[in-house]
């Protein structure tokens, strides 16, 4: 029984040892995978970045789309390109009997818990090819600039960088294609530079003090080209208006279940820059003091209005504005508009103000007035389904005083060419103010959750100003497909456009 015994731990110490050296000659354990984890505190499509605290979502949209305008209207929201700013003279090779648009944006929104709330930040980079830009075959290129037109940093109620301003209420762009040719001050896509604080009072009311880049106009005085901005160093008063202050905006918001309302108040510094030269050039100019400050101011109340009743997701949204020598807080269209059609050509100036003294006395500052409506309604026909209807208004005007100084410019500078022929006054048919309005509708349909086709026509119609009592205007310099010096006739204009689009987003 010994030996048996004997021979069992013998046996056993054998196995131990064994087992010992093959545990030895085995690889060392790896470290466990940071695997990519979901992030529900933000809603869909957030992840924690590894290693970190941080939830980030990446999306980002492709979009193309395809715009027709009226044959030989050119410049501004006539040109029925999906670009905004003003186009080029009339010819067939310039004008915008048809344009396209290819865009490409990425989206990356973090968030992340503090101390002091949620900091986020959001960034959007985008890149966009139009047509315009490749209109000369021999030099045209494909690669074109990466832009971001969202940049900010928010925490504990405060904003900074470049959003949306906190002036804006309606969206245009939810509901046109067209946005960018309706009047009105949002600045949507392109977003704008703010530093704000917001309050939450609770129940949906907010209120924001914010400032921002200034919404800043050209300024005219005796001599220059009304519409022109800038005058040149040597002339009394040199209104680049470069290194102007912040514009300060504030609003009251309220949030809630049956849709939303704002008022919102903007003061615009609208002063002109510094006299003439200074000793040591441009960069010295202050030397040479300038004019008095001069403040703008604008104000704005929207309404929107969810109509679940009439069809689940239904809305009405409207907003009026109205500026004093802050012409760009009632539209983002551009300074001049100059619209030639023919032998007949229109235009209108929108500017922050001027003064209606000389080029070597200055005179009086006064200011220029501009109010502005948006209003649209879109419904739902299915879920996928949706039509809205929508159209704005702007209206332009001056006092005599400035009107007249204006006219006695004998000249309007524009993408068109520079019009002469003014008279010298109102009283002698010159009249400056004007008006535009235009309406639309866009219908569009969600293939999927994330892709979606539409087509949007709009009507524009431009009230022209007038330089004198005969209804004419010279062009002073050929342009493309216009001979200088011929005598054109100056009218009202008119032009439609469509745009249709595809577009697909990406993590939405």
């Amino acid at each position: 029984m010994k030996m048996v015994k004997s021979l069992l731990l013998v046996s056993a110490a054998g196995l131990v040892a064994v087992s010992g050296a093959q545990a030895a000659d085995l690889p060392v354990k790896a470290k466990p995978v940071e695997y990519v984890k979901v992030c529900s505190l933000y809603g869909a499509g957030f992840y924690y970045i590894p290693g970190t605290d941080i939830c980030m979502k990446i999306g980002g949209y492709i979009r193309f789309q395809e715009s027709f305008g009226s044959t030989g209207i050119t410049a501004g929201p006539f040109s029925g390109a999906p670009a905004t700013g003003p186009g080029a003279a009339n010819n067939r090779e310039s004008s915008a009997d048809q344009s396209y648009r290819s865009r490409a944006l990425a989206t990356f929104d973090t968030r992340q818990q503090t101390a002091y709330g949620t900091l986020r930040t959001y960034l959007i980079l985008g890149a966009t090819s139009d047509s315009s830009q490749f209109a000369a075959p021999a030099t045209a290129s494909n690669q074109v600039g990466l832009y971001a037109n969202r940049a900010f940093i928010q925490i504990a109620g405060f904003t900074f960088g470049k959003a949306s301003s906190f002036f804006d209420f309606i969206s245009s762009a939810a509901v046109a294609y067209n946005a960018g040719h309706t009047y009105s001050p949002d600045t949507g896509d392109g977003g704008h530079i703010v530093a704000a604080y917001t309050h939450q009072f609770g129940n949906g009311v907010s209120a924001t003090i914010s400032a921002e880049q200034a919404r800043r106009r050209g300024i005219d005085y005796l001599g220059s080209t009304p519409g022109g901005g800038g005058v040149g160093q040597t002339a009394a008063a040199d209104l680049s208006g470069t290194g102007v202050l912040q514009d300060i905006v504030g609003n009251l918001r309220i949030d809630q279940a049956w849709g939303s309302a704002q008022v919102a108040f903007a003061a615009h510094n609208a002063t002109a820059s510094y006299y003439g030269s200074g000793p040591g050039g441009a960069a010295l100019n202050e030397w040479n003091g300038h004019p008095g400050d001069k403040w703008g101011w604008a104000a704005t109340v929207g309404l929107r209005l969810n109509a679940p009743m009439i069809g689940p997701g239904d809305y009405f949204q409207a907003a009026f504005h109205y500026a004093n020598g802050a012409t760009q807080y009632t539209s983002n269209t551009p300074t001049t508009i100059n619209v030639f059609n023919g032998q007949s050509v229109g235009f209108s100036i929108h500017n922050d103000g001027g003064f209606t003294g000389t080029a070597t006395t200055p005179g009086i500052y006064e200011l220029t007035t501009a109010w502005s409506v948006f209003a649209s309604y879109e419904h739902f026909w299915t879920p996928s389904l949706r039509t809205s209807i929508y159209g704005s208004y702007i209206d332009i005007s001056r006092s005599d005083a400035l009107n007249n100084a204006m006219c006695a410019s004998a000249s309007v500078a524009g993408t068109g060419g520079t019009l002469t022929g003014a008279a010298a006054s109102r009283a002698l048919g010159c009249d400056l103010d004007s008006s535009q309005w235009n309406v639309g509708s866009r219908s569009q349909w969600n293939i999927t959750k994330d892709l979606y086709v539409g087509v949007d026509v709009i009507y524009h119609k431009l009230n022209t100003a007038t330089l004198n009592a005969a209804g004419t205007a010279t062009l002073t310099t050929a342009t493309a497909g216009k001979v200088a010096s011929s005598s054109y006739l100056t009218g009202s204009q008119e032009a439609i456009a469509a745009t249709w689009r595809i577009h697909r987003d990406i993590v939405p």
